[in-house]
């Protein structure tokens, strides 16, 4: 499946560091495929309400569709593949009618969705309309990115793009985003051709990436969140051309690649660790030197892209930008019960370092501590809640198979055509979430599929990146603020092992084929 190493090639070090990530991610898949074959986590109809309702599946329904979808997957990319000898050409075509494919339907979708901008797409939106006209005033005191300064890398890339093509052209960072939604889909193909020797891996991505519905729709969502993840893929990518052929060109890629993330949305600091941490252990285990210096152009353009953008906009507004609202509140949010569920939004965040604080950082951040305290011996105080608390968390994001794809870009002031209306609140959104729940279940259960099939193979420690920046993923959100589409891009960087597990099933089923057809010939 993969490129194999042999036994004594890799350090001891490096072998451990692996296994260590390979017996995690079973037990997470595990976690994740027994859930999702029991609950289903859904939004209220009429998306009044951010509410994560929960229900518990005729599981034998939702296991049915995610077989047929898999068959359905193999048998087309096996055919579109061929005979060996055309199979590159073919896989080749494969994707550039996925991407065209992408891009099509990104397009059509954000003109026919009429998608506006409300709660903080519209802050951040309109704060890059403002800087783009010279008004540097939401960066005041008590104003939005006063307090929420970690949006300011996502306001500056709108106010590039507001310069660029007019500051009304909400259109264009619509566009954008279906061009990074092709970025991300391009970066895991590529991803499959590093990690995978057999091409039905590939052909199977693309057609499980092209039929990613959340991940697509999202494109007319204004928030950084497809092109984060698409940087997020794109550095993965380039990680892994900088350990197989260690070109000067991936090492730049990857530094301007996870920094331009990291700018963008803070969160990909986990993609970022992820990376930078397999090439540290790959430096120690194998004395290669250059990796370090790798690590630290990645880390100085990281921390010099963010100094530099505070850097100008302190220079426009003439004093230091504020420090904002400690993050520390997101985790003691995260940690509390809510009127949604365990761990999402309530307002403490806010109301502590608004109404309580005053603004006063340094205070709202002891605050913070001394909850987070509270809850961590409530919960060790009474274990069955913990554990009751965490999996409602849990299940909470990881088991809502529309990732908010439709409660977070439903809202609109414009009238919208029938399909559009259908799609939302109609049979075609009722489809669609069968449809993804079943899609889900595949995606995690052919995930399981290759981390058990393949457990007793040594790999080298980057074919595990994926898997290690999904459990950083998967550890930040159970303790960060709770919501579902934050673990989107997390989901779309299994795809790419997903079709390596339908591929593995693939073989074990042309195999037993093979041997029944040669059983009645004899």
């Amino acid at each position: 499946m993969g490129e194999k190493v042999r036994e004594g090639r890799m350090g001891k070090w490096e072998t451990a560091a692996g296994e260590l990530v390979r017996f995690m991610s079973i037990v997470l898949f595990f976690l994740l495929f027994g859930a999702g074959m029991i609950f289903t986590r859904y939004f209220p109809g009429d998306y009044g309400k951010e509410i994560p309702l929960n229900r518990v599946d005729f599981f034998p329904v939702t296991v049915l569709g995610a077989v047929l979808a898999g068959a359905g997957i193999m048998a087309a990319g096996n055919r579109l593949l061929g005979e060996p000898q055309r199979a590159e050409r073919r896989l080749s075509l494969l994707l550039k009618l996925v991407m065209g494919w992408i891009l099509v339907f990104g397009l059509v979708w954000i003109f026919l969705s009429k998608c506006d901008p409300v709660s903080d797409q519209m802050m951040v939106i309109t704060s890059a309309q403002r800087f783009a006209q010279g008004n540097y005033g939401r960066l005041d005191y008590s104003k939005y990115l006063f307090m929420h300064p970690h949006q300011l890398g996502l306001a500056a890339y709108g106010q590039i793009l507001f310069t660029v093509f007019g500051n009304e052209n909400l259109m264009a960072f619509l566009v954008f985003n279906v061009l990074w939604t092709g970025v991300a889909a391009f970066s895991g193909y590529r991803i499959t051709r590093y990690l995978f020797r057999d091409l039905r891996v590939s052909a199977y991505y693309l057609l499980l990436v092209g039929i990613c519905f959340p991940f697509l729709l999202y494109s007319s969502y204004f928030y950084g969140d497809v092109m984060a993840a698409a940087l997020c893929l794109f550095s993965v990518w380039q990680t892994l051309r900088w350990c197989r052929e260690e070109k000067g060109s991936a090492a730049v890629l990857l530094v301007l690649g996870i920094s331009l993330a990291c700018l963008v949305r803070n969160n990909s600091l986990i993609a970022a660790i992820a990376c930078l941490g397999i090439l540290l252990v790959k430096a120690v285990c194998g004395r290669r030197w250059k990796y370090l210096l790798c690590i630290f152009l990645a880390v100085a353009g990281i921390g010099g892209a963010r100094l530099g953008m505070h850097a100008f906009y302190e220079s426009r507004i003439g004093r230091p930008l504020n420090s904002g609202m400690p993050m520390v509140l997101y985790v003691a949010l995260g940690m509390q019960e809510g009127d949604k569920e365990a761990g999402w939004y309530n307002g403490y965040s806010i109301y502590t370092y608004q109404d309580v604080c005053g603004y006063d950082g340094p205070a709202a951040a002891a605050i913070g501590k001394a909850e987070i305290k509270a809850r961590a011996k409530e919960f060790l105080k009474n274990p069955l809640y913990g554990a009751d608390f965490f999996w409602r968390k849990f299940t909470s994001q990881w088991c809502e198979p529309t990732y908010g794809c439709f409660i977070m870009t439903y809202a609109t002031e414009r009238e919208r055509s029938r399909l559009v209306n259908s799609i939302y609140l109609g049979k075609g959104n009722r489809l669609l979430c069968l449809f993804m729940d079943s899609y889900q279940l595949l995606v995690y259960g052919m995930g399981l599929a290759l981390l058990v099939l393949t457990r007793k193979e040594k790999y080298p420690l980057e074919w595990y990146l994926l898997l290690t920046v999904i459990l950083g993923g998967v550890l930040f959100h159970t303790i960060w603020e709770a919501k579902s589409r934050y673990v989107l891009p997390y989901f779309v960087m299994m795809l790419p092992l997903a079709a390596a597990g339908l591929a593995l099933v693939s073989g074990i089923l042309e195999n037993w084929r093979t041997r029944h057809e040669t059983a009645e010939a004899g």
